[in-house]
């Protein structure tokens, strides 16, 4: 039988990976929900009336309280991913992706029977609580069940899920955004999110989870589900040990002592790089797409939005199909090419379409605007979609890999919710020039990536840790790199082995 740390993907993994993502393609279906129907909503297009106590639409005369409309949904997501973080350390990833969907009920229920703006806006962060706390612990959830190996396809999980939840909320939403009917959109996450609670029992719940609790028989039939074929021996014997040394230093930390640097190893490079990646994703730009593509095509092709479903709705809807089809690009090309290459590769490409977009703008090009909406919602996809989601799973030890994530995935979601905020105002300031905002941000991020971000492709999380946790640094140098990682792996083989020869009494824990 093969060892069952060089294993790749397999059918149980890939599994259980689509039960935790449900939550996540609700994430994708809530946070696209607003676009196609963004006009019947705010602006009444089709038409002031009533259907019993429902009115037609909620009538927002002022653009940023649209945005916050909008944006209020990252606000929801940031308390789900705040406080989801003790429960899963408390209850673990079954328990939290279970009964965390359940929050998308009461927000489906709210905004479907909606007849006022605050009620639309509690909704909204309902749902978002649901969202903040299963992508919060999908990330997570993935990297303790994956081989490095693995995680280098199912690590885009996240983004491929949110993609597809985006595009069905698309799809439907061609059809059902006129009213009454876009009270039945709007109802589906509740839907989903019950299909959530009732399907993910049936997942196995992390190995790495349940050693750290002690519970080593359940442990060890969860990563023999897993490895299904392999050998799980020396993996289960490495997971045990690899606890018990974290035991030693600490026990879980949480948000604060994380920030505050209370830790046994020095995890400032990882805040940063894990805080850095995750605004500059929301600061690339994507979310002014996925939340207003259908106003930024429309500029260009002059639609009456009263003619639902108009050609900017269809293109929306296109835009998403192509999104999800260069997501699964991007979950291919993350078992060839490094992170820091798709990192650097996606945002430079979007700084290039953000500065022809301009131009396309300007010039009132609407075949050339179009075309780069679609290229850069695409590539996107190839590196800044999946791969911040990633990077607290690859960087971080156990005991602060909840925490570190929810930092990561908190800053997304304040600067969502700035994104959606100012993005309406900015555009009317700036018009056709408001994409040169996000082009240099997406140059800013190239340089970011290219100074600090370490490579994290094959590579077993505790070498990371040992190679990098050593203060904020410059990571450029490969000789300094292949030096740092030759140390740390010699580091990792006599911390093993003398760790191996403590625990020979106690072998009968494997």
């Amino acid at each position: 039988m093969i060892d069952s740390r060089t294993v790749g993907v397999t059918r149980y993994q890939a599994f259980c990976t689509a039960l935790a993502a449900i939550g996540t393609f609700n994430f994708g279906w809530n946070i696209g929900s607003v676009n196609i129907p963004g006009d019947v909503l705010q602006n009444c297009v089709a038409g002031r009336k009533y259907y019993g106590p429902f009115p037609s639409c909620i009538d927002v005369s002022s653009g940023t309280v649209w945005g916050i409309i909008v944006g209020c949904f990252a606000l929801g997501a940031i308390i789900g991913a705040v406080v989801s973080n003790p429960v899963i350390d408390r209850m673990g990833y079954k328990f939290a992706l279970s009964w965390f969907a359940l929050a998308n009920v009461v927000g489906a229920l709210l905004l479907s029977l909606t007849t006022s703006i605050p009620q639309f806006i509690i909704g909204r962060v309902f749902v978002g609580i649901a969202a903040g706390a299963a992508n919060n612990a999908l990330s997570t959830y993935v990297s303790d069940m994956t081989t490095p190996r693995g995680r280098n396809v199912l690590g885009g999980g996240v983004q491929f899920a949110c993609n597809a939840g985006i595009m069905l909320n698309n799809a439907f939403a061609l059809g059902l955004a006129p009213p009454p009917r876009w009270r039945i959109l709007f109802s589906l996450t509740g839907v989903f999110g019950l299909i959530n609670f009732a399907l993910f029992p049936f997942a196995s719940e992390s190995p790495k989870w349940l050693v750290s609790k002690g519970r080593f028989d359940e442990a060890r039939e969860s990563l023999s589900r897993f490895r299904k074929g392999a050998n799980i021996e020396a993996e289960f014997r490495d997971m045990v040990l690899a606890d018990k040394e974290n035991r030693e230093r600490t026990e879980d930390v949480n948000v604060v002592q994380v920030i505050r640097g209370q830790t046994p190893d020095n995890l400032r490079h990882q805040l940063l790089c894990v805080s850095a990646l995750m605004f500059f994703q929301q600061l690339c730009g994507i979310n002014a797409v996925i939340f207003y593509s259908t106003q930024i095509i429309n500029k260009s092709t002059h639609d009456d939005p009263a003619d639902i479903p108009t050609l900017a709705q269809i293109l929306s809807f296109v835009i998403s199909v192509v999104a999800l089809a260069f997501t699964f690009v991007g979950m291919v090309l993350g078992a060839y090419f490094g992170r820091r290459t798709l990192l650097m590769f996606s945002h430079g490409t979007m700084a290039i379409f953000s500065a022809i977009m301009v131009a396309g703008s300007v010039k009132d090009i609407t075949g050339l605007v179009v075309t780069m909406v679609f290229l850069f919602n695409a590539f996107f996809n190839l590196g800044v979609g999946p791969i911040p989601w990633a990077t607290a799973g690859e960087m971080t030890p156990r005991y602060a890999m909840t925490a570190m994530s929810a930092i990561g995935t908190g800053i997304g979601y304040v600067f969502t919710f700035v994104i959606g905020v100012i993005f309406p105002p900015m555009q009317t300031a700036w018009d056709n020039y408001t994409f040169f905002f996000f082009m240099a941000w997406n140059i800013a991020a190239v340089s970011f990536v290219f100074l600090f971000v370490p490579e994290t492709k094959d590579r077993r999380i505790e070498d990371t840790v040992r190679t990098h946790s050593c203060g904020i640094h410059f990571v450029v140098g490969k000789k300094w790199q292949v030096a740092r990682e030759k140390d740390a792996s010699a580091i990792a083989s006599a911390n093993y082995n003398a760790v191996l020869e403590a625990a020979k009494p106690n072998s009968d824990i494997a």
